[in-house]
């Protein structure tokens, strides 16, 4: 179908996000005054949280999340769909194979969530222009994955109105060792639809163990972490063996961490390496999963509970 922005069909892709931006000056308007806006830090009661290489969908009615969105893009997109009367998709693309039936799958869980997917509404944020010369300039892959995130919409069935895509060039900022990216996060309030530059406070539950999971993870596909039905996250038993070279990556120091694990180690948020040594713990205090993290087989499910924050259910299914 089409991407309609201003009411102006889309209909093929641009060839850069330059061209885009030239040809649709609405976005310039409306990207520049969303990073103009103030960062919100979102509180961990009432929120889910999307890490990258996952996507979830949140009903717009009945529903005990009260904010969604992701944090912590630099060259990854995030990428809002949201139907008119409320329930809303956030996904983190970071480039991975699958993102496309990612999409295909929000949308579906949209149009039977609300009984139809007319009037999709449709926002993307994230990557920015590295410094000339650079390696991660050369890479170019904020401009890549915008393009590659525009040709799939494009291709898909349903029809998207375009109100804000804040990309590459408009989300740059010149920062004291080079351009940055200007909005890390993106957070949308599922009961009105407002979409808003965050941080969220905590990345919860056990994002460590979920970022492990796509570690081992050898198609690289993204995850749909939330059943809306049961309001539960689920994260499904994995397994491993021949692990022990976490702990020398545990050891390494940070500039070693940010050179081999980033696509963007000049510009990653504060809390990047120590995020990952998190992730690394998992598999150097988990030699045996089956056994520490998933006996007898079975999933890790965590459920809101009346304070709003996420809690491991006891009984496991």
């Amino acid at each position: 179908m089409v991407i309609v922005i201003g009411g102006d069909p889309l209909i093929k892709c641009p060839n850069s996000t330059d061209e885009f931006y030239a040809n649709y000056p609405c976005l310039v308007e409306n990207g520049l005054s969303f990073v103009n806006q103030d960062v919100r830090q979102v509180q961990p009661e009432f929120s889910l949280y999307v890490a990258q290489g996952e996507f979830g969908v949140v009903p717009g009615v009945n529903s005990k999340v009260k904010v969604i969105g992701s944090d912590d893009a630099t060259t990854c997109h995030i990428v809002i769909i949201r139907h008119p009367s409320g329930t809303v998709g956030v996904a983190h693309f970071d480039g991975s194979k699958n993102e496309e039936a990612a999409i295909n799958v929000m949308v579906e869980k949209i149009a039977n969530i609300e009984k139809g997917a007319e009037g999709l509404q449709l926002c993307v944020v994230g990557g920015y222009i590295p410094e000339n010369g650079s390696n991660e300039a050369s890479k170019n892959e904020s401009e890549h994955l915008s393009l590659k995130i525009l040709g799939m919409l494009i291709r898909h069935k349903c029809s998207f109105q375009l109100s804000l895509w804040c990309t590459c060039r408009l989300n740059t900022m010149q920062g004291s060792g080079g351009p940055k990216p200007i909005v890390y996060g993106v957070g949308v309030e599922v009961l009105t639809g407002s979409i808003f530059p965050t941080h969220f406070k905590l990345h919860e539950p056990n994002l460590p163990l979920r970022s492990a999971c796509r570690w081992i993870s050898g198609d690289r596909k993204l995850y749909d972490i939330y059943d809306h039905l049961s309001g539960t996250i689920t994260i499904e038993p994995f397994y491993y063996s021949g692990m022990d070279w976490f702990n020398v990556y545990l050891q390494l120091p940070d500039d070693l961490l940010l050179r081999n694990f980033s696509t963007s180690p000049k510009v990653e948020p504060p809390e990047f390496c120590q995020d990952l040594r998190k992730v690394f713990k998992v598999f150097v205090d988990h030699p045996d999963p089956h056994k520490t993290l998933f006996p007898g087989n079975k999933s890790k499910k965590y459920r809101m509970n009346s304070n709003g924050m996420w809690e491991l259910m006891e009984e496991q299914y």
